[in-house]
């Protein structure tokens, strides 16, 4: 068998060197995010997470949330007669888009509380979106249409959730676009107070503000 002045064969040397690249070529995900497809599923996750803990938040409060995830995850929750819940805060430990974890750049959350008279009674109605901070570099860390429909929705989130939708298609995989997009459609439910019964009246009404080259 052949071996080095050392006494070491070179079958050893050559199986430390293999087990070695093998670590090697096992670690290069972690290190730089080689599996896109786990990234997105893990971003996607931790923004349904962030969407569930800002309508809580529209519940309890009925007011509009233009906050931060930090904001939820360090305010006690409150029942519906303003005292302080059992339950803890509105949102767990941080989470980050996993593409760019290290820079930990908070999730952009905007939240709509609309009140309806209807009759002797008021309709609450809630309306949260969130989106990665790095949607332009990665369009496809968008919350798929499916996941509201199996939440309840009210109408006014009904409405959010057509629109996010088609703004995803008209947009495609161009991040920067769909982002720019995502954000005036936000400063519509922000500045007009007739926002809600525009979309009512018409289906179309927001989305021509947004692509009037479409309408």
């Amino acid at each position: 068998m052949l071996r080095n002045q050392n006494g070491i064969s070179v079958y050893t040397v050559l199986s430390i060197i293999l087990f070695i690249a093998l670590i090697f070529v096992l670690a290069i995900p972690n290190f730089y995010n080689l599996d896109k497809e786990q990234n997105v599923e893990d971003c996607i996750n931790n923004m349904k997470e962030i969407w569930v803990a800002g309508i809580d938040y529209l519940k309890d409060t009925h007011q509009d949330f233009e906050g931060t995830p930090e904001f939820l995850r360090t305010t006690t929750r409150v029942n519906t007669t303003g005292l302080i819940d059992n339950r803890g805060t509105y949102l767990g430990s941080a989470a980050y888009c996993p593409e760019t974890s290290r820079q930990k750049r908070e999730y952009k959350v905007y939240g709509k509380y609309i009140a309806e008279q209807i009759g002797d009674e008021i309709k609450h109605n809630y309306g949260v979106i969130v989106y990665c901070p790095n949607l332009q570099q990665y369009p496809a860390h968008f919350v798929p249409k499916i996941f509201y429909e199996n939440m309840e929705p009210t109408q006014l989130m009904n409405y959010m959730i057509d629109d996010l939708d088609y703004i995803d298609k008209e947009t495609g995989l161009n991040g920067l676009r769909k982002t720019e997009k995502i954000e005036e459609y936000i400063e519509i439910w922000k500045t007009d107070d007739k926002a809600f019964e525009k979309r009512k009246e018409d289906y179309t009404s927001l989305r021509a503000m947004l692509f009037p080259e479409k309408f």
